[in-house]
């Protein structure tokens, strides 16, 4: 007995674990040395004046205690917890604490705790925490269809990428990425999969059939590489849908073939900063930029690479974003270093970066892309926030189906719930909400019609076809639904609610003026007589 105590002690005291031996009040006993370096106290420190609920971290503590009174109390005889606590010098560390009891004859006599310092695993699973958040934050924000995959299954997908199968998010997340491809071209992409995977090669710019949710055969060129997703490996895919582009006439082809370069050559940089010092660019942004390496770029202050005229508008741009806020699209002017200038599309967001703010900001080059006219005209038809067709396009799609002489509906709502959420979150929460509700209204009418943002919180339906009063009050029902589920904004929850005006067709008889002023009244009818929705009737 006494060379197994002997034994004991000295396994105890060279442990390269920190050791403790606790009273049943949780007062220590006895100590190794390696607790007294974990700890920065001293073996005197430990055993007189200092407890594990000194320098425990509070939010910690009521779990600890909770546990060890489970253990006092017989209901079992062990437990493991990581915990946090506060080193003598101040610093915050992390440690796996595992608890038994000695017990003799059912008695409870002493507690053992062993310790282990895990600071520097969970440093490195808070790194890779933020680096998977950058990447679906510009995943999400990427004006072009991307999803990311594991060979079989999508595991993230961007709202582009759902509308480009006609679906909602939901109908891709999880699904079987074959389930997107064409039959024809199914060989062909488990090849290209298979190449990436085991190889990590990318593959840029090739052409691939896919389909739609529905079945429907679509054209796109694709660019696939390999990368680390929730620390395995993945392949992330962009896309761009060339479905329309196949079928132009033989007078556009030069200007498709410029359009062809820039899908070819990626024009997304990414450049990622802290208090305006350049921390990271992508091989885009080194391309775009004129360097021939990042490290031409890092640790240049990001205003030499803008353009004099554009510094104010990116300075208040910063400004935002430093303010938590997210920076919409706008146009400005790069200098390379070679001095040439470009033409450039940015947007910006607020991220972590090893712990501490950082602006991502992602640009494209428009030089070229800018010149054509459908990029025009796109943007003279959709609205900039939430990249639904605007108040212009509106009406003249009404326009185009009055020509036609066929059966349609047409809604306008007004969202509830808006404005408390601008006067309390700020107007960036109100602009989220917005994303959202557009989101949700563009998942729901894309198989049956169209969504437009008129304007603040102002929205207008057109729904093709003669559909009967109970077809549309469905619709309605099913938006209501959709917008009526919880909106999280950090730590806040927010909850819209619609007005719906109604308006068919066979009720025109004064024209496009006419029907939007039915609509208009209809809708207000609604708003003022606390109803979901209103068809207008006429006299």
């Amino acid at each position: 007995m006494l060379k197994f105590i002997e034994q004991f002690e000295r396994a105890f005291y060279y442990s390269p674990i920190g050791m403790a031996i606790l009273s049943l009040e949780g007062q220590c006993l006895k100590v190794n040395p390696s607790l007294s370096k974990m700890t920065g106290y001293t073996e005197e420190e430990l055993l007189t004046s200092v407890t594990f609920h000194d320098i425990s971290h509070p939010e910690d503590f009521e779990e600890e205690t909770k546990q060890m009174q489970q253990l006092i109390e017989g209901k079992k005889e062990s437990y493991e917890i990581e915990i946090r606590y506060f080193h003598k010098n101040g610093d915050l560390k992390w440690a796996l604490v595992s608890i038994s009891i000695v017990k003799d004859g059912g008695r409870a006599l002493f507690i053992i705790a062993q310790v282990q310092d895990i600071t520097e695993r969970k440093q490195l699973e808070l790194k890779l925490m933020e680096s998977e958040e950058r990447l679906n934050i510009l995943i999400t924000h990427i004006p072009d269809p991307v999803i990311v995959h594991n060979g079989e299954t999508i595991l993230f997908a961007n709202p582009s990428a759902a509308k480009l199968v006609g679906t909602s998010l939901d109908g891709v997340n999880g699904s079987s990425i074959e389930e997107f491809i064409h039959p024809d071209h199914m060989e062909f992409a488990r090849k290209i999969i298979k190449g990436i995977l085991e190889n990590g090669e990318p593959y840029h710019n090739f052409d691939l059939k896919i389909r739609s949710k529905s079945g429907e055969p679509k054209d796109a060129i694709l660019s696939a590489i390999p990368i680390t997703y929730m620390n395995k490996k993945a392949i992330m895919v962009s896309y761009r849908d060339i479905t329309e582009r196949k079928k132009v006439q033989k007078a556009l082809k030069e200007s498709e073939e410029r359009y062809r370069m820039l899908i070819e050559y990626s024009p997304l940089g990414i450049l990622l900063y802290q208090n305006r010092i350049i921390q990271f660019a992508n091989s885009t942004a080194i391309r775009l930029l004129g360097a021939q390496k990042a490290d031409e770029l890092i640790g240049r202050s990001i205003y030499q690479l803008i353009h004099p005229d554009y510094q104010k508008i990116a300075s208040k741009r910063d400004e935002s974003i430093e303010n938590g806020e997210i920076a919409p699209t706008v146009y400005e002017k790069f200098i390379r270093l070679d001095g040439k200038e470009i033409d450039v599309e940015v947007n910006g967001i607020p991220i972590q970066s090893n712990g501490e703010s950082a602006v991502q900001i992602v640009f494209w080059d428009v030089t070229e892309k800018k010149k054509e006219e459908d990029l025009v005209r796109y943007r003279a038809y959709h609205d900039t926030l939430t990249d639904l067709p605007n108040r212009l396009k509106f009406q003249i799609d009404l326009e185009e189906v009055l020509k036609k002489d066929t059966p349609f509906s047409i809604m306008y709502l007004d969202l509830h719930g808006l404005k408390p959420v601008n006067d309390t979150l700020g107007h960036q929460a109100g602009d989220m909400v917005l994303m959202k509700v557009s989101s949700r209204l563009s998942g729901v009418l894309d198989p049956v019609g169209r969504v437009y943002r008129i304007g603040g919180d102002e929205f207008a339906v057109l729904l093709p076809g003669d559909k009967s009063i109970e077809e549309v009050v469905k619709v309605i029902h099913t938006m209501d639904e959709n917008l009526k589920k919880p909106i999280y904004l950090s730590n806040n929850v927010v909850q819209v609610t619609a007005s719906f005006g109604v308006v068919l067709s066979a009720q025109n008889d004064g024209g496009m003026d006419s029907l939007l002023s039915n609509a208009d009244t209809a809708m207000y009818y609604a708003k003022k007589n606390n109803l979901l929705y209103k068809i207008f009737e006429s006299n």
